[in-house]
């Protein structure tokens, strides 16, 4: 079989790199959750334009289980633990999330208090995106802020039918536990 050689032309090797389009870090990150995973590159730009990054130290709360809900969350680097706050306990750390991660993302639809708490378990860098950021992408640009929507609404519903069938699993594991008891 005849090998491929590898031809290096030095004026377009040159230009090559400057050809190719310059992604931040925070358009990659969002290009990879499912919220933004459909936009073109010009709209997750827009989307860019709006969020707010910030660095969070371990130990240091994302936001408070009970804080009211403000926005969603996309980990460019680093890792966030989710809390449930239990009264005379120690908190219970529900999930453990990296890199490409996000949480949070019911608060764009509402501001009902937070269920969890979220805390970067290691040095994090973190994108913010608040329910005003969208209110104004939808009077801005109707058109994005639909299609964010509906990818929103998708992954919420993707999660509740996971919620449903988890219950449904529990519900039955207690049904068969009642019964046990029952019988002896």
């Amino acid at each position: 079989m005849k090998e491929k050689a590898n031809i290096s032309y030095p004026l377009f090797d040159s230009f090559k790199d400057k050809l190719k389009p310059k992604r931040s870090q925070a358009q990659m990150a969002l290009s990879q959750v499912n919220v933004f995973s459909r936009l073109s590159w010009q709209e997750i730009k827009i989307v860019e334009n709006a969020v707010h990054i910030r660095n969070y130290a371990p130990g240091e709360p994302v936001f408070k289980q009970g804080d009211p809900g403000s926005g969603m969350y996309v980990i460019i680097e680093g890792c966030v633990g989710i809390f449930l706050d239990i009264p005379q306990q120690a908190p219970k750390q529900l999930s453990k999330l990296g890199d490409g991660d996000f949480f949070g993302e019911i608060a764009l639809l509402d501001e009902s208090p937070r269920t969890a708490a979220a805390t970067a378990i290691e040095n994090s860098t973190i994108i913010g995106f608040y329910r005003p950021d969208l209110m104004d992408i939808l009077k801005t640009k109707p058109a994005l802020g639909g299609k964010i929507l509906l990818a929103l609404s998708e992954v919420l519903a993707v999660r509740l039918r996971s919620t449903n069938g988890e219950l449904v699993k529990v519900s039955r594991k207690l049904e068969a536990v009642l019964e046990s008891g029952a019988n002896e």
